[in-house]
């Protein structure tokens, strides 16, 4: 039986490279990642983090395969509902996109908007790799929309941090606590930035004022913090 792979999840350990010189001393709105790392990995250094990452996914290759197995085939049976629920939200069908999720050695799970590529921490349960998953996937469909029909709106706007970063989380733990969206991850959606807590009382309450419209959300929290 031939799967149309809209999520396809893979190993990269040159990423994560790249990832702990990225994120080793870094944090944002009250989540400290390098501090995440180091709890993790107490060992490693910066003088030997490639030496070590290399050395972790060789000990850990099997596990990471099926690891990537379960996460691979779980999507496969929810990836539908998933772009359906979707289509609902924004009112276009966003379902012949193609994203790659890489597991990662680091509990940061990043997206790079330019590749459509995200990464999640092996060591979450499933139901925690397929929130990340829809998580990420969610953050590049909301991108995706505010390119195509909010493009004045968002012009001088940046997607990786800022406002329109703070609104792009606090809309994913919006969206997925809709009944649509909890039926595949059966699990709350939560706001992991405690530093949003504020935003995302505004966000919520001109979302329903807009009849949950995508736009309106974004031009109208977007206009109120100016």
């Amino acid at each position: 039986m031939n799967i149309n792979i809209m999520i396809e999840i893979i190993l990269d350990k040159n990423l994560d490279k790249e990832v702990f010189y990225d994120f080793a001393d870094f944090s944002i709105a009250g989540v400290d990642f390098g501090g995440k790392i180091k709890k993790d990995h107490p060992s490693i250094t910066n003088e030997n983090y490639k030496k070590y990452i290399d050395n972790f996914y060789q000990a850990n290759y099997e596990l990471m395969k099926l690891s990537i197995q379960e996460l691979q085939n779980k999507i496969y049976s929810t990836q539908s509902d998933f772009f359906l629920a979707t289509k609902n939200v924004f009112k276009k069908d966003y379902s012949d996109k193609k994203f790659t999720g890489a597991l990662s050695i680091f509990d940061c799970n990043p997206r790079y908007l330019e590749k459509n590529l995200f990464q999640i921490y092996f060591r979450r349960d499933l139901l925690g790799k397929i929130e990340v998953s829809y998580h990420e996937t969610m953050h590049f469909l909301f991108f995706q929309f505010c390119r195509e029909e909010c493009s004045d709106i968002i012009k001088d706007y940046d997607m990786n941090s800022g406002l329109l970063w703070n609104l792009s989380e606090i809309f994913n733990v919006i969206v997925l606590n809709q009944p649509s969206f909890q039926n595949i991850l059966k699990r709350e959606e939560l706001l992991f930035y405690p530093n949003l807590s504020d935003a995302f009382v505004v966000a919520s309450k001109i979302w329903k004022e807009g009849n949950e419209n995508v736009k309106y959300l974004v031009e109208n929290f977007l206009n109120s913090k100016k």
